[in-house]
C-alpha cells in the first residue's frame, strides 16, 4: 500500500487530468466497450443520443442526483454507471461507490465487465495500482469500490459518485436503516455540489391502484422504487418530430403509440392469432397529432433529432421551447422501450403478444409483466386488476348537484359512520348518508372533528386525542349521534337514526371507546349507537357477528361490539360504487369542489381519491394503495349499519318499521323548534365529563353548525 502511494505521489504531476469537457464528449473519448464477438469500439453517442443530457448532468452542479429510468435495451447502464467511471478517471476523479443488487452481481460487474474496458481504452491503460474484486485504487488518487446493498457497505465512507444501477432490484428498507438512495444521498452530502448520486434502473414495481390517473402530464405511477425518486426530479420526458407532419409528441413509455386493438379483444383472439403476422402489422408508430403512420426506419432519425423535456415545457413546430419547467435537484429522466436503440419494434411487438398467448393459456402473467418492464419500460398492471378496473364506472363522472345538509325526498333514514384516526392528525372523520328504499344512498355530509372543548395554546382549544383524552369522545354525541338534517319540508328536520364508530387503532382508543359507549347508555342513546371493529382475516362467510366484550366492576361483556368480516363488506361497497344508474344500492355523490368548474361545491376532490383508496386483489382480499380512505371506510361503515338493521331482508321493505316509512310519516321527523329546544336543554344541563388523564378546564363557549338550527 505504501508503495503504490509512493508511486502515485511521485507521478501525479503526469496524472493531472486534462481540461474538463461535457460528460457525453468525455466519455465518447475515453471509454472502449467489448461486445463478446464483436471487438472493441468507442462509445458512440450517436447511437444513443437520449442518453448526452443524462450524463452532461453528472457534472452539473445544480443537481444532487441523476436518476434515469429506461428499459433493458437502452445503454442506460453502460452510459451512466461504466461512462461516468470512465469520465470521473480521466476528467473529474473521485472516490466512487457502484451498488450492484447482489453480491454476485457486484462481482459480475467488476470482472469481466470492467476489466475489459479498463484493458481495452487507452486512456485508462496503466491506471490502476491495486486491484481486486471489489475495491480499486488508481494512479491519480482515485478509489472505486463495487458493493452490493447492505448496511455495513454504505455506512461511513463518504464518495463523490455514489452509483445504484438496477435499483428496482433491491430492497425497499437496508437492513432497517432506511432506502438505498436515502443512503446514497448521505455518502454524497461531504462534497455538497460537487458530490453526484445517480441511479438507474427499469421498472420492477407493479401498479396497485388500477384506477390511477397522472396528476400532470409528466407524472409516473405512486410504485415506489426507482420511479418515485423520478417523480421528486424534474421529470423528463423524450420527444420527437413527426417525420411526416413536423408535430412534436412524446415517445411514451408503453404500447400506447402503436394503437394496438383492445386488449379484451386480443385476449379472446389470441390463439388464433400469427403473432410473426400481427407484429409486423403493428411494428409502427402513430403520430398523435395528425395519425401519420411512421415507419421503423425513421426511429434513428427521430431519435437523432430529439429532445428531453422537464415538465411544464413544450415545444412547438418552429422547434420553439417554452413554459415554465419544474425545478428539482434531481434531474430526471424516464424513457419507453418505443425509443430504446438496442430494440426493434417488432420484438416489442412480438414480446407482448408472447406474452399474452402465454397469460390466455395458462393465466401466468410472468411473461407480461417481463416484457412490461424490460421492454417496454413501464411499470406492469396485473390483467386482474385491468379487469376490475374496466369494468367498474368511475363515481365522479356521476356526481351530481345535492345540496349539503338536505336529505333527499326519497330518504326513509340517516345513517353516520365515525372514523377514529390518531397519530399526529388525530381526528374524528364523520359521514352521513341518506339511505332510501333497497339502499340507495346519498352523501349529505363530511366532516372532521378535530378540535376538543379543552383548554388549548393561546385562545384556542387543544387538538382532539381519542387515545389519550375519554372528554372528547362525547363530541360524537353532541356533533353525531344528537344531529339532525333538513328536509325538503321548510322547518322539518330528521335525526341521525344510527351511528356507528370504529373502536380500533393507537393505544387508548379502544378503552376510551368503551367508557363512551357507557356513558351514551346512561344518557339513553345505546340503542342509537354501534361499535365496529375490522376483522381481515377471517374467511368465513358471514358479513358482522355480535361479540360482548368490556370488563367494569367484575362484570365481563357489558358493550356490545359488531366485528365486521371487511372483506365481504367491500364487496358489497364495491359492487355499489360501479353501479351506473340510481335505483337500489346506488350511491349519489355531490360533484367535488373546482375553481372553475364547481365554485360552489362542498365536497373536496380528495373524497373521490380515497373512495378508489382500496383494491380487491386476486385472492379475494382488500388492500390499500392510497394513503387516505376514510371515504371507502365511510360507505362500509355504513354499510355495516344497513346490514345491522336489517334492510336487506326479503320483504323488509314492503312493511317496513316507523323509522323506515317514507319522510311524511317517518318517525325520526322533528320541527325545527323542537329541535332548538332540545339543543337548549342539552347546553343548560351537560352531561358530566369524565376524569382524564390532565385536570379538567372550565367549558368554553362553542358555536353550534348552522345546519342544526
Amino acid at each position: 500500500m505504501k508503495s503504490a502511494l509512493n508511486y502515485i505521489c511521485s507521478t501525479w504531476p503526469a496524472l493531472m487530468p486534462p481540461a474538463r469537457i461535457a460528460v457525453s464528449e468525455g466519455i465518447a473519448e475515453t471509454m472502449k466497450i467489448v461486445r463478446p464477438g464483436s471487438g472493441a469500439v468507442m462509445w458512440d453517442r450517436s447511437e444513443v443520443p437520449y442518453m448526452m443530457k443524462p450524463c452532461d448532468h453528472v457534472a452539473n452542479r445544480a443537481f444532487r442526483a441523476v436518476c434515469f429510468v429506461g428499459p433493458a435495451q437502452s445503454g442506460k447502464t453502460l452510459a451512466l454507471v461504466d461512462g461516468t467511471i470512465a469520465y470521473a478517471l480521466r476528467y473529474d476523479p473521485g472516490d466512487t461507490l457502484v451498488v450492484q443488487m447482489t453480491q454476485d452481481k457486484a462481482r459480475e460487474f467488476s470482472s469481466p465487465r470492467l476489466d475489459r474496458m479498463f484493458a481495452n481504452s487507452p486512456a485508462l491503460q496503466g491506471l490502476i495500482v491495486r486491484d481486486n474484486i471489489h475495491d480499486k485504487l488508481f494512479r491519480n488518487g482515485m478509489q472505486l469500490r463495487i458493493a452490493w446493498p447492505t448496511k455495513s457497505n454504505l455506512a461511513s465512507t463518504s464518495y463523490r459518485y455514489p452509483i445504484s444501477t438496477d435499483y428496482d432490484r433491491v430492497p425497499d428498507d437496508i437492513e432497517g436503516e432506511g432506502d438505498l438512495f436515502g443512503m446514497l444521498m448521505a455518502r454524497a452530502r461531504t462534497f455538497m455540489s460537487r458530490g453526484k448520486v445517480i441511479v438507474e434502473s427499469s421498472p420492477g414495481r407493479n401498479l396497485k391502484d388500477p384506477n390511477w390517473t397522472p396528476h400532470s402530464p409528466h407524472e409516473a405511477p405512486p410504485v415506489g422504487g426507482v420511479l418515485s425518486i423520478y417523480n421528486r426530479g424534474n421529470r423528463n420526458r423524450w420527444h420527437w418530430k413527426c417525420p411526416h407532419c413536423a408535430e412534436w409528441f412524446e415517445a411514451v413509455p408503453g404500447l400506447s403509440l402503436f394503437r394496438l386493438p383492445d386488449e379484451r379483444q386480443l385476449l379472446a383472439d389470441i390463439r388464433s392469432i400469427d403473432i410473426d403476422k400481427f407484429a409486423k402489422q403493428y411494428a409502427r408508430v402513430i403520430c398523435p397529432h395528425n395519425g401519420c403512420v411512421i415507419d421503423f426506419t425513421s426511429r434513428q432519425a427521430m431519435n437523432a433529432n430529439g429532445v428531453w423535456l422537464e415538465e411544464g415545457l413544450r415545444i412547438d413546430d418552429l422547434d420553439r421551447i417554452s413554459g415554465d419547467p419544474r425545478t428539482s435537484d434531481v434531474a430526471s429522466f424516464w424513457l419507453g422501450g418505443v425509443a430504446a436503440n438496442y430494440s426493434t419494434w417488432l420484438a416489442l411487438m412480438k414480446s407482448h403478444m408472447q406474452g399474452l398467448l402465454a397469460f390466455a393459456h395458462s393465466g401466468d402473467e410472468e411473461a407480461l409483466q417481463s416484457t412490461a418492464n424490460l421492454d417496454q419500460g413501464i411499470p406492469y398492471l396485473s390483467r386482474h386488476l385491468a379487469s376490475a378496473a374496466e369494468q367498474s364506472s368511475t363515481p365522479v363522472s356521476r356526481a351530481g348537484d345535492y345540496e349539503r345538509y338536505v336529505v333527499p325526498e326519497w330518504t326513509r333514514y340517516l345513517a353516520a359512520f365515525v372514523d377514529v384516526q390518531g397519530g399526529r392528525n388525530a381526528r374524528f372523520v364523520v359521514q352521513v348518508h341518506a339511505v332510501g328504499a333497497h339502499q340507495e344512498e346519498q352523501l349529505v355530509d363530511r366532516y372532521s372533528i378535530e378540535w376538543s372543548k379543552r383548554e388549548g395554546a393561546g385562545s384556542g382549544f387543544a387538538p382532539i386525542d381519542p387515545g389519550g383524552h375519554p372528554e372528547d369522545w362525547d363530541l360524537i354525541t353532541e356533533k353525531v349521534v344528537k344531529a339532525t338534517y333538513r328536509t325538503p319540508e321548510e322547518g322539518r328536520e330528521l335525526r341521525v337514526y344510527r351511528t356507528a364508530v370504529d373502536s380500533g387503532g393507537e393505544d387508548g382508543v379502544t378503552h376510551n371507546a368503551y367508557r363512551w359507549f357507557r356513558r351514551v347508555r346512561q344518557e339513553g342513546l345505546a340503542a342509537r349507537v354501534r361499535l365496529t371493529k375490522g376483522d381481515k382475516k377471517t374467511t368465513q362467510s358471514w358479513f358482522v357477528r355480535e361479540s360482548m366484550v368490556g370488563f367494569k366492576g367484575g362484570t365481563l361483556g357489558d358493550i356490545p361490539l359488531q366485528l365486521v368480516n371487511t372483506n365481504r363488506v367491500k364487496d358489497l361497497v364495491a359492487a355499489s360504487l360501479s353501479k351506473r344508474s340510481p335505483g337500489p344500492g346506488y350511491y349519489h355523490f355531490p360533484a367535488p369542489k373546482h375553481p372553475v368548474k364547481n365554485p360552489d361545491g362542498w365536497l373536496p376532490e380528495s373524497f373521490f381519491d380515497e373512495l378508489g383508496a382500496e383494491v380487491r386483489q386476486a385472492d379475494g382480499k382488500w388492500s390499500q394503495v392510497r394513503p387516505t380512505n376514510e371515504a371507502f371506510d365511510g360507505c362500509v361503515g355504513i354499510k355495516v349499519l344497513n346490514l345491522l338493521l336489517g334492510v336487506d331482508r326479503q320483504g323488509f321493505w314492503e312493511n317496513p318499521p316507523t323509522w323506515a316509512r317514507p319522510l311524511s310519516e317517518n318517525s325520526e321527523l322533528v320541527n325545527a323548534e323542537q329541535r332548538r329546544a332540545e339543543r337548549a336543554a342539552d347546553v343548560s344541563q351537560p352531561a358530566a365529563a369524565p376524569a382524564s388523564r390532565q385536570a379538567q378546564l372550565p367549558a368554553r363557549r362553542v358555536s353550534r353548525s348552522g345546519y342544526l338550527g
